[in-house]
């Protein structure tokens, strides 16, 4: 491109004058309407709408027009990835050709008709999306005259007809006016993301937030070419061509659409775990030791529901029935770990990933405070891993002893027992990889939790289980009240500890079930179990055994760990549309720290340091 300018700028004029009549004939010649207000823009059809559509166009390809300006940038870039160079190239080097071929904002006389037409069917678009009823009542000052999105629509009727009238420069302060206009929308609709979190969103609403930032971004640079003087002209001109190369080449493909609407939803997902991921990171040392004890308290529960889920075992029942009894017993532990305040070592990942991934957001370039958070992080996790090993697994040891004494007989056989030891092999079993989806239930946990969390403020159950007629008048205003408080606070996290206990508990009768190698090992259950088949084989366990056995129940937590808090994170920085250039950077800055200072990563100071906190 370089090298085309500089010939351009060493031609004679005629043949300059040539090459930007041919450019500007081109779109001239073609209709551009359609490429100005749509390309790059979704549409209103709904996800499996514009699914379907996709996947119609990929069997049976639409009749081109010869006119239409997408399909002639269609052919004219051929390629599969023409799209992907052009965006590469800065935007200074296309600005540089324009230069050369004399296309500046001085050179546009009047104002096109099909560009006066895109910019009014857009602001219209923006107004119109700006005033649904479902923006209106969570914004209800949007519904007034002096809305933003109604002032949106005159402003840029009245720029429009100042090209008409007789007053000399009444274009540019009509022209300022509609950008703060535009201005003042975007702020709104930023607003209205904000109040989300508050009320809960849908795939439907945070869809319209998003085609209303990008008609508004496509206002701001059809407004930047009809401009009177220059400002952003050719910037602006070239970051249209791009969005609507980019656009054209990939209007028929199905991951991109698939990809884009799950991120939507999943980013109001991840919102609602990270605002309760804080609470799991500990800042100095009464938090930690605070959470050391609640850590102790989920081992006393893991070590009871493990017994339970062993002597289950020996209950003649049928696959089906088993796997619904062991999830049973799982999610009641995991509810009353919640319940109760206990903390279940390798829970916490999916929600103190999200929480990350929202700091990571609100400054990508300066990690100093993220070191803190992630050290906090890795931390808690390791207190969290302590306490419940050692109560887990000597509790588990006891209450086997105590079984054996009640009843005179061991919950389970010696051949049992050999071989859960034998299940915690790192090596000789499955167990890591059993452990990677224990991880992959953890993590889906957490977006069942905050999926749930949004489901229940979008439709605002809480307001109106306490507004119901026939709860008042069973319950009373003020208990029907507490209910709707406890509905808001905790059933997103009951629902996520009931979906991790029915997976958890269910996996391995699942896979027997289907004739697949599925099982979970999570580390405060293996501990549990060890602990279980030692007193079962009255201790008697080679050494050498034993040592790689522990070795595998801590390579089970960190593998709980790792996976769970990475698939947890990629999310959470895909939903922001977060590049992992951040995560990299940061990666690199905690080595370095971990090895000036490994013991901070176990150990608190004994006061917490003002940044660190989330």
């Amino acid at each position: 491109l370089e090298a085309l300018t500089r010939y351009v700028e060493s031609a004679e004029p005629a043949v300059r004058d040539g090459a930007a009549g041919l450019l500007c004939g081109f779109c001239a010649e073609s209709v551009v309407y359609p490429a100005l207000t749509a390309s790059g823009v979704p549409g209103g059809e709904g996800f499996l709408a514009e699914l379907a559509g996709r996947v119609l166009r990929r069997v049976l390809p639409p009749v081109e027009g010869d006119a239409d300006l997408r399909d002639r940038i269609r052919h004219l870039f051929p390629e599969r990835r023409d799209h992907e160079w052009i965006e590469s190239v800065p935007d200074r080097l296309w600005c540089g050709l324009l230069d050369a071929l004399g296309i500046t904002a001085e050179s546009v006389t009047g104002l096109d008709p099909e560009l006066a037409l895109a910019i009014r069917a857009t602001a219209h678009h923006a107004a119109s999306l700006g005033l649904q009823p479902e923006v209106t009542a969570r914004l209800p000052h949007l519904a007034h005259e002096s809305s933003a999105f109604i002032q949106l629509g005159d402003r840029v009727l009245r720029y429009l007809r100042s090209f008409d009238n007789d007053v000399e420069g009444d274009e540019d302060p009509r022209l300022d006016e509609v950008f703060e206009a535009v201005r003042d929308c975007v702020e709104e609709v930023h607003l209205l993301r904000t109040e989300t979190h508050e009320h809960g969103t849908s795939l439907w609403l945070t869809s319209l937030t998003h085609r209303l930032l990008l008609l508004l971004e496509r206002l701001e640079l059809l407004l930047h070419l009809s401009e009177p003087t220059e400002r952003d002209f050719q910037g602006s001109a070239v970051r249209l061509f791009k969005r609507i190369v980019r656009a054209e080449k990939t209007h028929d493909r199905i991951l991109p659409h698939v990809r884009a609407s799950a991120d939507l939803l999943a980013l109001e997902v991840v919102e609602h775990a990270a605002r309760k991921g804080s609470k799991y990171i500990t800042s100095g040392r009464r938090d930690y030791f605070r959470f050391f004890a609640s850590s102790m308290g989920g081992g006393l529960l893991v070590a009871l529901f493990s017994l339970a889920k062993v002597a289950m075992g020996h209950w003649q029942v049928s696959l089906a029935l088993e796997a619904i009894l062991y999830g049973v017993n799982y999610a009641i532990c995991f509810v009353l770990i919640y319940l109760t305040g206990a903390t279940l070592a390798t829970k916490q990942p999916a929600m103190t990933a999200n929480t990350l991934a929202r700091t990571l957001d609100e400054d990508e370039d300066d990690l100093s405070g993220l070191e803190d958070l992630v050290v906090r992080v890795w931390r808690s996790q390791f207190v969290s891993f302590v306490g419940n090993l050692v109560v887990a697994l000597p509790v588990a040891l006891l209450l086997s002893e105590a079984w054996l004494l009640a009843t005179g007989a061991s919950v389970a056989s010696p051949d049992k027992a050999a071989a859960m030891i034998g299940d915690l092999h790192p090596w000789r079993s499955g167990a890591l990889v059993y452990a990677a989806v224990a991880g992959v239930l953890l993590f889906a946990a957490g977006l069942v939790s905050g999926w749930v969390d949004n489901w229940v403020r979008y439709r605002r159950v809480p307001t109106r289980v306490a507004g119901h007629p026939g709860l008042v008048r069973i319950l009373g205003a003020d208990r029907a009240g507490r209910w709707a408080q406890a509905i808001d606070a905790k059933l997103g996290a009951v629902a996520g500890n009931v979906f991790l206990g029915f997976g958890l508990g269910s996996m391995g009768t699942l896979g027997e079930i289907f004739g697949l190698p599925l099982d979970i090992r999570h580390i405060a259950f293996a501990s549990a179990e060890l602990g279980t088949s030692l007193e079962i084989l009255r201790y008697q366990v080679p050494t050498g055994l034993l040592v790689a056995v522990a070795v595998g129940v801590g390579a089970i937590g960190l593998v709980n760990f790792l996976v769970s808090f990475g698939l947890s994170l990629v999310v959470a920085l895909e939903s922001r549309r977060l590049s992992s250039r951040g995560a990299l950077r940061l990666a690199g800055r905690l080595l370095r720290r971990f090895l000036r200072n490994p013991l901070e990563w176990y150990l608190p100071p004994a006061t917490p340091a003002a940044s660190a906190n989330p």
